[in-house]
């Protein structure tokens, strides 16, 4: 069967991405280090959760569903908050659910190591460590919940780009999520104010999910970014400006 390239998107975590057509359909196809979306999308799309359908995975290579809708900065210009709140609410409900008591100390200390080698935070590992909850639900998990990996399409809402990861919690999501929604990082490059609506949706997901609103944990997701930036640019800037505010 032919296939076409009809344009490359916006690809992280060293991955390239393009839309393909083929005499059937269009759909994405994801070509490196794939194998952890690959798992963390046939678990989700297993237990009815909405992301998108896997064609095929061959080599270092994912074909999936393509969902045609609204990003998250068009949505929240004029879509129903109440209807995004309630989307995210409820999946991340459906997370919490048979989740069991994990210690993440051990997962701190591994994928923190290089903060003490970093010359431009405020903190040491052990001071951030000793700050962070040790003992949350494990879950089932997105694994990358930002605003960006959401869609809306016909009159539904979607998640897109799950992967696995250590951070294996629902309460590690609503931080990550936390990234946009008061750090606003899906919107650096932007001109939007969409500060109400998003202050109004943080409030009514951390009203529902306790232990969620801990700074630190949001601090814990912006390292995540902080890995991928290199020093002086506008990224680690803006990382940066965002865990001194948060580092009390």
């Amino acid at each position: 069967m032919e296939e076409k390239v009809i344009k490359e998107l916006k690809g992280h975590s060293g991955s390239k991405i393009f839309l393909m057509r083929n005499e059937d359909n269009i759909f994405v196809r994801k070509q490196g280090n794939v194998e952890r979306n690959f798992e963390r999308l046939s678990h989700l799309y297993s237990d009815s959760y909405p992301v998108p359908i896997i064609y095929q995975k061959y080599d270092d290579i994912l074909d999936m569903e393509y969902i045609h809708g609204l990003d998250m900065k068009s949505y929240l210009t004029s879509g129903n908050i109440e209807l995004l709140a309630n989307f995210i609410i409820s999946n991340l409900n459906k997370f919490a659910k048979n989740s069991i008591v994990k210690d993440y100390t051990e997962v701190y200390n591994h994928k923190l190591a290089f903060v003490d080698t970093a010359k431009d935070l405020p903190f040491t590992k052990d001071e951030l460590i000793a700050r962070l909850p040790k003992r949350l639900p494990s879950s089932n998990y997105h694994g990358d919940l930002t605003l960006e990996n959401i869609l809306h399409s016909n009159d539904s809402f979607y998640m897109i780009d799950a992967v696995t990861i250590e951070y294996d919690s629902y309460i590690f999501d609503i931080a990550k999520l936390r990234q946009d929604l008061e750090c606003k990082w899906f919107l650096r490059n932007s001109k939007l104010m969409l500060d109400v609506k998003l202050q109004n949706l943080q409030e009514k997901i951390l009203s529902r999910f306790s232990g969620a609103e801990n700074d630190n944990l949001l601090i814990l997701m912006l390292l995540r970014v902080y890995q991928h930036t290199q020093e002086n640019d506008d990224n680690r800037k803006f990382i940066l400006k965002e865990i001194q505010r948060l580092w009390k």
